[in-house]
């Protein structure tokens, strides 16, 4: 009896294992078939670099996909190595931001068709030596060399005027260093002018809102879209040597294309976000608005894009159908 007993126990416990591996197995296949068939509505992932203007563009990309889509958006920081391999494996799929120029695989990723190029946000950014315009109108100065007249006016150290610069380690420094550090080709302003970086935006825009303020000369590197380049009247020096020529830091530097890219299966996931964002464009001076906008009403992001939205509808209604942006307003407003 004993014998018996113990025989259907164990009979049983192995019908039992052989359940539960089979019950196993089909939750695993109904898991991948699930997955598989609900991947276009999964989640979105945007990548976002350290500047303000990114912040902006991908919370209005988040609050178009979301409440005009009803897909879940993520936004994860990255610096921008990170953001070509991620793209390149797909772990991100979009960058509404991308600084071509500063990606030196840039043009060869899209050759070999690791992420696509699908619109150019804008193109009329600027960047390089800038003084206030009331400078620019009192004294006429309108390139570099014209700085070398008015050098008593600005800030001194050791003689000599600065030029106060960018971070330390970003391109646009190291060519600006190299402009005025070039005996050969700018003896004048080598002789007058230190070019003195300052390893922290807030830092070297401080210096330039300080002096904004009072009306005195200031002169230095920037940029847009920024806010600060929003919310004052800066004039950007010209170069009288015009060919940009990053060895010997010559010339004016030249427009970025900034661009919205995604991964390579981006358009067959998502075929209508895709759609959209092909169509989003703008300029820069759309950011700077905004971020000027944001710093003095003490807003996010989040906030500032979907003011942006509600006070911009004939720009975005461009990009979707007009069921999206029905939809939008109806969320935001």
């Amino acid at each position: 009896m004993m014998s018996l007993l113990c025989y259907n126990d164990e009979r049983n416990k192995g019908e039992i294992k052989i359940r539960r591996i089979l019950t196993t197995i089909f939750v695993l296949l109904t898991t991948i078939l699930l997955t598989s068939c609900t991947y276009d509505t999964g989640k979105i992932v945007i990548g976002e670099g350290a500047w303000e203007s990114n912040e902006f563009y991908n919370y209005l990309a988040k609050v178009i996909i979301e409440e005009g889509y009803e897909k879940e958006v993520e936004i994860t920081n990255v610096d921008t190595p990170i953001l070509v391999e991620s793209l390149k494996l797909g772990d991100i799929h979009v960058n509404v931001e991308t600084w071509s120029e500063n990606m030196p695989t840039y043009n060869s990723d899209i050759e070999n068709g690791y992420y696509e190029e699908i619109a150019t946000n804008f193109n009329d950014n600027e960047q390089g030596v800038f003084i206030p315009t009331y400078l620019h109108e009192e004294y006429n100065i309108e390139t570099i060399q014209d700085l070398v007249d008015y050098k008593d006016l600005f800030d001194q150290e050791d003689g000599k005027a600065i030029v106060y610069g960018g971070t330390s380690g970003w391109e646009v420094t190291e060519f600006l260093q190299k402009k005025f550090s070039n005996e050969e080709l700018y003896p004048d302003l080598v002789e007058n002018f230190v070019f003195k970086p300052i390893d922290n935006t807030a830092a070297l825009n401080a210096t330039l809102i300080r002096k904004y303020e009072e009306e005195k000369p200031w002169v230095g590197y920037n940029w847009k879209p920024t806010a600060v380049m929003g919310r004052l009247d800066m004039y950007l020096l010209k170069d009288e040597i015009e060919e940009y020529d990053t060895k010997t830091g010559a010339g004016n530097i030249p427009t970025n294309k900034v661009t919205v890219v995604v991964t390579k299966d981006f358009e067959k996931n998502h075929p209508d976000v895709y759609k959209f964002l092909t169509n989003f464009e703008t300029e820069s001076q759309v950011a700077s608005d905004a971020l000027a906008y944001m710093e003095e009403n003490d807003m996010d992001a989040l906030e500032v894009a979907k003011w942006w939205l509600i006070e911009n509808v004939d720009i975005w209604e461009q990009w979707v159908d007009e069921s999206v942006k029905e939809k939008v307003l109806d969320e935001i407003q």
